[in-house]
């Protein structure tokens, strides 16, 4: 009876062995099969220190087009929202980074881009967003620094892009620009509009800012004076003189900017200021302007961008995005030769040009 049972017991014992060797065997089986690695999500991948099995890497494609400050800006805060999500140090994410002003190693680029099966391309302004929107349907494309995406007809709607394109515009604040005239000198009664007539993008600007100027908050007139060519300008200016307009306000226009000397010689003799679209006008002798914080718009494309590769968000149905965080300049110069006082408070927020 003994021996019958020592036996059974060694039955078992062998059972059991051999089990666990079948297991063994059957676990370094399915771990060296092709079964796809599952994706981490955005928190695991944002809280670790160094990247795991469980991480995807993505390849992001960044084209620049224009080397001036303004795009720059957009790259330096792309950068820093993916970083600050812990996507740079975890080597989560690889990125390719051209400023190219040549526009066929442009198209080059972003061939290599297609080509090598990025999947995102970052897109900073209009032309490097055109050209990629033009050369490819499947890749997701977000875009940044480009005023109007409808217009420029890269989406179907703002609201719904409808393909493989969006990102954030950097449309001129207009109404922060009228805001800012109420905002240092409450007793304007009358701003008057200089604009080139033809352009269309001016002639939004201005109804945008007439829109803003009628509101209850603003509450002051405001009359529009478009031009046809620069001989019109003089006499623009003296019907402005004659209609007792209080602040000229001259939104972003290349023609405007182009021949802003005589407005500007107007504006210092009459001790009208000139409120206008840009940093460039400013630096020409304007006395003040609200512009867009261009690292917010790359923050933003930023976040858009992890939405879609980490989230499964989907181009064709995320809304181009509108960042109004602005800066106000003033041209100290120009202050000076108005002979305008401004209250400390506003002086202590404003940049001081």
């Amino acid at each position: 009876m003994k021996k019958h049972l020592v036996l059974i017991v060694n039955v078992i014992l062998v059972l059991a062995v051999l089990a666990g060797v079948f297991y063994a065997m059957a676990k370094a089986s399915k771990m060296n099969t092709n079964e796809p690695v599952p994706k981490a999500t955005v928190d695991q991948i944002a809280t670790v220190d160094e990247p795991t099995v469980a991480q995807t890497v993505y390849s992001i494609g960044i084209i620049q087009h224009s080397n001036i400050d303004d795009c720059n800006s957009v790259y330096q805060g792309f950068i820093a929202e993916l970083a600050a999500n812990g996507y740079i140090n975890n080597n989560n994410i690889v990125l390719d980074y051209c400023l190219e002003e040549d526009n066929d190693k442009c198209k080059e680029t972003i061939q290599k881009f297609i080509d090598e099966d990025y999947d995102l391309i970052f897109s900073i302004g209009p032309y490097a967003t055109k050209l990629a929107a033009s050369m490819t349907k499947d890749i997701p494309i977000v875009f940044a620094a480009v005023q109007e995406p409808e217009q420029e007809k890269f989406v179907e709607s703002n609201k719904a892009p409808g393909g493989n394109v969006t990102g954030v515009s950097d449309y001129t604040p207009c109404f922060e620009q009228i805001d800012s005239i109420k905002l240092m000198f409450p007793d304007t009664k009358k701003i008057g509009a200089i604009y080139l007539g033809t352009n269309e993008n001016s002639v939004t600007q201005a109804l945008i800012g007439e829109k803003e100027a009628q509101t209850e908050q603003v509450n002051i007139e405001y009359v529009k004076y478009p031009v046809k060519d620069a001989k019109e300008i003089p006499s623009v200016l003296e019907s402005m003189e004659k209609d007792g307009v209080e602040v000229i306000y001259a939104p972003v226009d290349a023609f405007i900017n182009k021949n802003i000397k005589p407005v500007v010689e107007f504006s210092n003799e009459n001790k009208i200021p000139i409120f206008c679209g840009n940093l460039t006008m400013l630096e020409k002798g304007c006395f003040s302007t609200s512009v867009i914080n261009y690292p917010s718009i790359g923050g933003a494309a930023g976040d858009m961008a992890l939405d879609i590769l980490y989230k499964g968000a989907d181009p064709a149905t995320t809304p181009i995005a509108y960042i109004y965080d602005c800066y106000l300049h003033i041209n100290e110069k120009s202050m000076k030769k108005l002979e305008v006082e401004i209250s400390s408070e506003i002086l202590d927020f404003a940049i001081i040009e």
